[in-house]
């Protein structure tokens, strides 16, 4: 007995210490996309108290549903699958900013995609998500809190929501402090200069953007971000 006893002790231990495989270095495929989403969610099954599975699943079914996945039924439930395995990672770890960064990301997409009502009612928590996040380390992953909060700002109407345009940009404008090579942030500048007409500032945001030197390890997002900055372009 004593023996059965040490050996599952054992067993528990390599299941809580084992690594994580999250396939991350894949996600620009639709095959590795899926297998990263799919292998996670079986590892967020088998050990639910795991805070690196849960963060990472929460992280691969964004990626996964945002990227690939053409259904919305689907995509309104691989979103539902990400945020609460974000949840599962607050909880575990409110300590570490990877669950709140990714539980704000995944609100966000589960909101626009179960309709206006639930974007706006998402807002509060993305916001509360994000400033426990920046309790823990304000500049993480070289300013992603900025870059998520900034984009809230910039989206939500104000007046009955958060909508803040000059608090957008000075978000923007921080995120390209930490990290002048986000192409992300510039898209998302650019977007907000050009809807306030401010057309000569919009011109070198965009042109900033587009001359990065490209991320071969990010091709998804990198081509997202250059053919949305090209789209831009052609609005000036």
């Amino acid at each position: 007995m004593k023996r059965l006893l040490i050996g599952a002790g054992i067993l528990v231990c390599s299941l809580l210490f084992a690594a994580v495989k999250d396939y991350w270095g894949e996600r620009n495929s639709l095959e590795g996309a899926k297998k990263a989403y799919e292998s996670l969610k079986v590892q967020f099954q088998q050990n639910p108290s795991s805070y690196e599975v849960a963060w990472k699943f929460a992280r691969a079914a964004y990626h996964y549903a945002e990227n690939f996945v053409k259904d919305k039924n689907t995509r309104k439930i691989i979103f539902t699958e990400g945020k609460e395995a974000a949840e599962k990672a607050t909880q575990l770890n409110p300590q570490s900013p990877e669950g709140w960064y990714w539980l704000g990301v995944c609100l966000g997409s589960w909101g626009e995609v179960n309709g206006i009502m639930q974007s706006l009612g998402a807002v509060k928590p993305i916001m509360n998500a994000v400033a426990r996040g920046m309790a823990v380390n304000p500049n993480w992953d070289d300013g992603a809190f900025y870059n998520l909060r900034g984009r809230v700002y910039h989206r939500a109407p104000a007046g009955i929501s958060v909508g803040d345009k000059q608090r957008a940009e000075a978000d923007y404008k921080q995120v390209l402090v930490l990290n002048p090579k986000n192409r992300t942030a510039y898209r998302f500048y650019a977007e907000l200069l050009l809807e306030q007409g401010r057309r000569d500032e919009a011109t070198k945001i965009i042109e900033k953007g587009l001359s990065l030197p490209y991320d071969e390890g990010n091709k998804i997002t990198e081509d997202k971000e250059i053919r949305l900055l090209q789209e831009l372009k052609k609005k000036l």
